[in-house]
């Protein structure tokens, strides 16, 4: 045990994802779920969040220049208010079409700390206990999440909305009181928003390449569960099937932070053929049954892909010359300006296929996950 609270930073990381998963699971697992039940057609939700993640990259090197000057946790409180802002639109519009422009605005904005968790975790962490520390924030965010569906499920089938904001408000301001304990304000060259723009455009780092192609499994976590809420077409079996879904990952993901440590690359080949084979099964039926049965799947390994992943990713960020948090923002720049293309794709295509651009999405999730395997295997044998 000793491993997982070699320092005392581990615990407060820990604490502040549990935190921030409970106060965001209302956007990230149910955000989509929410706009296409308040009305909004398929073509309309992914060109919001092609815009939101285009405002986010815009804004993410204002993260450097801000927890510069005031630190990273009022970086996070700025960003967690904007996303408390989103929340009460979620709940509390009747029609979302009358404020649909700061509606996306303040979901751009709400990503402004968005490279924090890359940047504490490169910070504190020691390098070979990357794998299981990053097992137990996995688990602490998946706690979290739970403990706000079972909340957001019950919220919405009795219009107890006013519940769900407060706890949301609570929650973030639990995980700001977290990160106070351990922030730091970043040291960076004065042009840090000009010098990340600048690493962006010229540096030829596979980084980049990882996080931009990290886009496709991004939007088929978005987007999953709106697949899954059409085949269901019941929004109480639908927070069901999420709510089990979760709690199923806790199973494996103990396992691969251990083996992530002993053989990083073995592991993300292991994982990332699991989790191809989990996303190709949404290419062969729409048995509600079967769905369901694969969405726990796919969420469990998911987290565990993840995991992985995300150990890589951070190593890469550690043995870098270059500013940590600088790495983060780029690594977030790049992804956010790639789903913004991406977005925009889908949502041309959704124009005419409908509800088939899931299968869209779920080929492109196969192809990015073969290519990140590829080039993390490049960067760590480097």
């Amino acid at each position: 045990m000793k491993y997982i609270f070699y320092k005392n930073e581990y615990k407060y990381i820990y604490l502040s994802e549990f935190f921030r998963d409970f106060a965001r699971a209302l956007g990230e697992t149910f955000g989509a779920v929410m706009l296409y039940k308040a009305g909004l057609p398929v073509y309309l939700i992914l060109l919001i969040y092609g815009v939101r993640f285009f405002i986010t990259g815009l804004i993410t090197p204002l993260f450097i220049t801000i927890s510069e000057k005031i630190g990273l946790a009022n970086c996070i409180l700025i960003s967690n208010i904007f996303s408390i802002i989103n929340a009460y639109f979620m709940l509390f519009t009747d029609n979302l079409y009358n404020s649909i422009i700061i509606f996306i605005i303040t979901m751009g904005l709400m990503g402004l700390a968005n490279p924090a968790s890359d940047a504490l975790s490169s910070k504190y962490v020691n390098t070979n206990h990357r794998g299981r520390f990053n097992s137990i924030v996995y688990i602490s965010k998946i706690l979290g999440a739970v403990m706000a569906s079972c909340l957001i499920t019950w919220g919405v089938v009795s219009s107890n909305n006013i519940i769900i904001l407060v706890l949301i408000i609570f929650f973030f301001l639990l995980q700001y009181i977290m990160v106070k304990k351990i922030d730091y304000k970043p040291k960076s060259s004065k042009n840090a928003f000009i010098v990340t723009f600048k690493y962006l455009l010229k540096s030829k780092s596979k980084y980049k390449v990882i996080y931009a192609l990290r886009t496709n499994h991004i939007i088929e976590r978005f987007f999953v569960p709106l697949y899954l809420y059409i085949i269901l077409n019941d929004f109480t079996l639908f927070g069901t099937v999420i709510v089990l879904s979760l709690l199923f990952q806790i199973i494996t993901i103990s396992l691969i932070g251990r083996y992530t440590d002993k053989n990083i690359y073995e592991a993300n080949s292991l994982v990332s053929g699991i989790k191809i084979l989990i996303t190709g099964f949404y290419l062969l039926t729409k048995d509600k049954v079967l769905v369901s049965l694969n969405k726990m799947l796919s969420d469990n390994f998911d987290k565990v892909y993840e995991t992985s992943i995300q150990t890589s990713i951070q190593n890469i960020i550690k043995n870098n010359k270059e500013d940590n948090e600088m790495l983060s923002a780029v690594g977030q720049m790049s992804l956010c300006f790639t789903e913004v293309i991406i977005f925009g794709i889908l949502s041309i295509i959704s124009i005419y296929v409908k509800e088939n651009v899931f299968y869209v999405i779920f080929i492109l999730s196969i192809v990015s996950t073969v290519f990140i395997n590829y080039n993390i295997k490049k960067e760590i044998v480097k």
